[in-house]
């Protein structure tokens, strides 16, 4: 029965988790929040603003490999952002089992960046609000028992976050930047096939006009670390560009990254906001990586339409398995790989932006096609995540002008 009772698989609607645990200290819940810095709180984060960089961001830690990643960062004179989830895998809560709270202090002293992934890893989507506002006001808690602060910067798990759902006003209020990636590893779909990630970032690194990633890969997984880490961050360094945290690539002071429990940090506070729709493209070739960025650059992406496919009723929490939509919608794009129950689309977009979104709808697509697929169709899945590939690197090249009708599939 303990398998029913410990996340992120636990049935909670019929007793208590692992997770039900609430880390000693007063809660964060009604601790002031003021919208630090320029980073947007209203759109989802797919890029960077800096060039010649690429963000390395990992998910679902601390974990027992986490130590030799610092290692393998601190050889490379890397730095990275760790989406930490507070009691999860069996780990126990963070801020009470060893040796998760002198990880986490390693991180800070070496210069990493330390944000949210959840207390527990739940979909934010399928949750109410109540339960959404205590996966992140827990690990608050957790985080800041350990560094004395909490941080601003999230990512959603299974990268489900929709506006339907209440989830991207939550968030808001409750003072998270929200972070995806355009460069998925997909680590965590090869755990013991790492080859297939290598290839992946190999292809993407090598795309012609690329000037930088927000990349995602995942400390618990042992061969990503181990193996996968060391052949990208060569590959990072041989192209002259640096590994970097999710804040720095926004162009994002650090001390906007964190609030202390009760207060605020000392930055400034902007009276106003507002989701600029800003590119990354200029007049400038994005292969001219010296001066191609200008001033108009902002670190914020349009925001995800309520009604794109990325929306999410199940209310399954299964580890690595994205609740996808119907297999044959009613209305919106018709699937591109249809096998089993699955139905893989390629949404419109008619900008670059739209392009990228259109493309982290693919990969979500893609992480759910083994199960709604099911035995036999294995290479439909791969055929499919190939075109999700394909379609990231088109948006890498594609300026403003670019189109789903532009995208040979």
């Amino acid at each position: 029965m303990a398998e029913y009772c410990t996340d992120p698989d636990c049935q909670f609607a019929f007793g208590t988790c692992d997770s039900s645990h609430t880390p000693a200290g007063p809660t964060t819940l009604n601790d002031p929040r003021p919208l630090l810095g320029k980073v947007t709180y209203d759109g989802d984060i797919y890029d960077c603003i800096e060039n010649n960089v690429v963000a390395l961001t990992y998910d679902d830690g601390p974990f027992v490999y986490t130590s030799q990643l610092l290692d393998i960062l601190k050889s490379y004179g890397f730095k990275a952002t760790f989406f930490m989830t507070g009691n999860n895998l069996h780990k126990g809560p963070i801020d009470e089992t060893a040796p998760y709270p002198a990880l986490v202090q390693r991180m800070i002293a070496e210069g990493h960046q330390v944000a949210s992934h959840t207390w527990s890893h739940y979909s934010l989507s399928n949750i109410t609000s109540d339960m959404r506002k205590q996966q992140m006001v827990k690990n608050e808690r957790a985080i800041a028992n350990i560094i004395g602060k909490y941080p601003t910067y999230m990512r959603p798990p299974y990268s489900q976050c929709d506006q339907a759902s209440g989830c991207w006003a939550d968030m808001k209020a409750l003072g998270y930047h929200r972070v995806y990636f355009d460069l998925d590893t997909q680590d965590y779909l090869n755990p013991n096939s790492i080859e297939n990630s290598k290839a992946i970032v190999k292809q993407i690194l090598a795309t012609p006009g690329s000037t930088d990633y927000l990349s995602i890969q995942h400390d618990i997984v042992q061969q990503s670390v181990a193996n996968l880490t060391y052949y990208y961050f060569d590959l990072i360094k041989n192209k002259g560009w640096k590994g970097v945290t999710a804040g720095e690539c926004l162009n994002d002071a650090p001390a906007n990254w964190y609030r202390t429990p009760g207060g605020s940090t000392s930055t400034s506070v902007l009276t106003s906001r507002s989701t600029s729709t800003s590119s990354k493209a200029t007049t400038t070739s994005k292969a001219t990586t010296t001066t191609s960025k200008t001033t108009s650059k902002t670190s914020i992406t349009t925001p995800k339409s309520s009604t794109s496919s990325t929306s999410k009723t199940s209310t399954s929490t299964k580890r690595f398995v994205v609740a996808a939509a119907a297999p044959t919608p009613t209305s919106g794009p018709a699937c591109v790989v249809q096998a089993g129950q699955f139905c893989g689309t390629v949404s419109d977009f008619s900008d670059k932006q739209g392009c990228k979104v259109s493309a982290a709808n693919c990969y979500l697509q893609a992480l759910n096609c083994p199960k709604e697929a099911g035995k036999g169709h294995r290479n439909d899945c791969n055929h499919y995540t190939n075109i999700c590939q394909k379609l990231n690197m088109y948006c890498t090249k594609c300026e403003d002008t670019c189109s789903k009708s532009g995208f040979n599939i």
